[in-house]
C-alpha cells in the first residue's frame, strides 16, 4: 500500500473529499477486484503517487466510483450508500446534504465494452440505471494502486483518512482517453496531459506500461486507446487544442504522446 498526505485547498476540493471517505467506507467487503476510483480523484491520486512539477492538480467536487456489474446488481454498495444519508436521485447518483446544507455527489458507473461512444441512455442492472464508460473493464482487471490517503481539510479542522484502490497511470490514461472520445471535454485533456507528464517523468516505476509493448500496444483496448491519443496529436498538430489549464503547450502534449504511445496499427 502507498501512502498520501492531501490538504484540500477549497470548499469544493473538501466536498470531493468527503464524498471518496465516503465511498471507501461503503465499499468495505467489496474485494478490491470488484471496485475502482476514477475521474478527476483518480487523476489526483496518482499525482500525489507519482509527483510530478509538470502536472497540474484539479479539484472535483464529487466521486467517482467504478464497479462491475455483478457489485451493481447485488446493490450492497447502494444500501451502505443509503445507510450513510445519501438519497439516490436517480440509478447511479447520490447526493447527502451536510449539516451545512452543502451537497455531497457520489456517482456509481460500470464498464461499457463500446469505445468512447456516449450512452444514449443508462444501462438498467436489476432494475437501476447506471451510466456505463469504455475502460473499467481493462481498469478493473488490471492490478490497481490501493492508496492509504490521509486529508486535511480547508482550515486545518479536520482530517480524513480512509484507503481506496485506484486504476494504475495506463489503466487511468486508457480511461481518460475514451471519457475524451465520448464527451471532447477540456477536463479530460488536462488529465491526459498530466498523466503524460508522470509516463515521461516515471516511466520506469509503473507498475505496469504495456504501451511500450508493441505487441502488447497493439492489442484490445491499448489499441484503441491509442487510435484516440493520436487522434489528439493530429488535432494539436492543426492548431486544434488551445493552451488551457492543466494543458499549457499543446506542442509538447503531442510530443509525449508521439513518444510513449505508438500508432495504432489498424
Amino acid at each position: 500500500m502507498t501512502a498520501i498526505n492531501v490538504i484540500s485547498m477549497s470548499n469544493a476540493a473538501d466536498l470531493g473529499y468527503r464524498a471518496l471517505a465516503d465511498v471507501a467506507a461503503a465499499s468495505e467487503g467489496i474485494p478490491l477486484a470488484d471496485y475502482r476510483i476514477v475521474g478527476g480523484h483518480m487523476v489526483q491520486m496518482l499525482m500525489h503517487v507519482y509527483p510530478t512539477p509538470a502536472a497540474t492538480e484539479r479539484s472535483t467536487a464529487d466521486a467517482d466510483a467504478g464497479i462491475r456489474e455483478a457489485v451493481a446488481a447485488g446493490q450492497n454498495l447502494h444500501h451502505q450508500l443509503l445507510a450513510r444519508g445519501y438519497e439516490a436521485v436517480k440509478g447511479n447518483h447520490y447526493i447527502r446534504t451536510d449539516e451545512k446544507g452543502a451537497k455531497i455527489e457520489v456517482d456509481l458507473l460500470i464498464p461499457h465494452t463500446g469505445v468512447g461512444r456516449p450512452m444514449t441512455r443508462p444501462t438498467e442492472v436489476n432494475g437501476r440505471g447506471f451510466d456505463a464508460i469504455p475502460g473499467l473493464g481493462f481498469a478493473l482487471n488490471a492490478t490497481p494502486l490501493l492508496i492509504d490517503v490521509k486529508v486535511l481539510l480547508l482550515g486545518g479542522k479536520e482530517d480524513l483518512a480512509f484507503a481506496i484502490p485506484v486504476p494504475d497511470v495506463e489503466a487511468a490514461l486508457i480511461l481518460k482517453a475514451f471519457a475524451w472520445k465520448s464527451r471532447t471535454s477540456d477536463k479530460d485533456l488536462a488529465d491526459i496531459s498530466s498523466l503524460m507528464e508522470i509516463v515521461q517523468m516515471h516511466r520506469d516505476s509503473l507498475a505496469s506500461w504495456g504501451f511500450g509493448d508493441a505487441r502488447l500496444a497493439a492489442m484490445g483496448q491499448r489499441q484503441d486507446a491509442a487510435r484516440v491519443l493520436h487522434q489528439l496529436i493530429q488535432l494539436a498538430d492543426r492548431g486544434r487544442i488551445k493552451p488551457l489549464r492543466g494543458l499549457a503547450s499543446p506542442a509538447r502534449f503531442a510530443a509525449l504522446l508521439r513518444e510513449h504511445i505508438p500508432a495504432p496499427t489498424r
